[in-house]
């Protein structure tokens, strides 16, 4: 009776002892080019404050950049890992099992990596340049100077990347739900009931929280606007099909 479970527990330890030899060979050649992966990870910053930066004790450099490399392997590895783990489970999983957890994962590291690249591209830049606009003041007769700690800056921006990039996949898992359960129909109804409102809510967002600049508030509107009618677009006709 043992020997099944011998059998599963040397399968997993050498599938554990590969994954953790491909993490730290990765490891060591993303150390290896390290400042490129400084350029990359300070990449947004760098039209705001001449991109530059302060250290305030000797290991602060040598912590964040071991800090970036860790989150860049572990973004890396993540298929590697998802290889293992399928090719451990396969064996006493029906195909229905696994096919949904294939189809899962991937929507998962799809979505993580898109949303990723999204907020680091397009949202952190227009939030940077919102949060320096207070730097550029003179209260009585103190000038305020931004002074970008690296260490704080590190953290932060991969802090709210990876927020961001759960709440987007927390989306789109909510919504496969919708889809499973009831093909979309009750979200159809909630989003037609609460249209005004969302719209509303957005203008209002858009007022508060994004740089005092009209181009970039409307534009921003503007798609989000159209990225609701879409969605409402595609919850017609998921309620029109169940309702022939």
């Amino acid at each position: 009776m043992q020997i099944p479970l011998r059998c599963y527990l040397i399968e997993f330890k050498f599938r554990f002892v590969y994954f953790l030899l491909s993490f730290f060979l990765s490891l060591l050649v993303v150390i290896n080019y390290h400042e490129a992966v400084f350029f990359f990870e300070t990449y947004t910053f760098l039209f705001i404050n001449e991109g530059a930066f302060i250290a305030t004790h000797i290991a602060e450099l040598f912590s964040t950049s071991m800090y970036i490399s860790f989150n860049l392997v572990l973004c890396i590895n993540y298929p590697f890992a998802y290889y293992h783990c399928s090719r451990f489970f396969n064996s006493s999983w029906y195909k229905s099992q696994v096919w949904f957890f294939k189809n899962m994962q991937s929507l998962t590291f799809i979505t993580f990596l898109a949303s990723l690249l999204l907020c680091y591209f397009l949202i952190l830049p227009y939030t940077y340049a919102f949060l320096d606009t207070w730097t550029v003041t003179i209260v009585y007769a103190f000038k305020v100077q931004l002074e970008a700690r690296i260490a704080t800056y590190v953290c932060w921006t991969l802090q709210t990347m990876c927020l961001l990039s759960n709440i987007v996949y927390l989306f789109f898992t909510r919504l496969i739900c919708f889809y499973l359960v009831d093909n979309m129909i009750n979200l159809h109804l909630f989003f037609r009931k609460n249209k005004k409102y969302t719209f509303f809510f957005v203008c209002l967002s858009a007022s508060v929280c994004l740089p005092q600049e009209s181009f970039i508030q409307i534009t921003f509107i503007i798609s989000i606007i159209v990225l609701f009618e879409l969605f409402f677009l595609v919850t017609c006709l998921f309620f029109a099909k169940n309702n022939v």
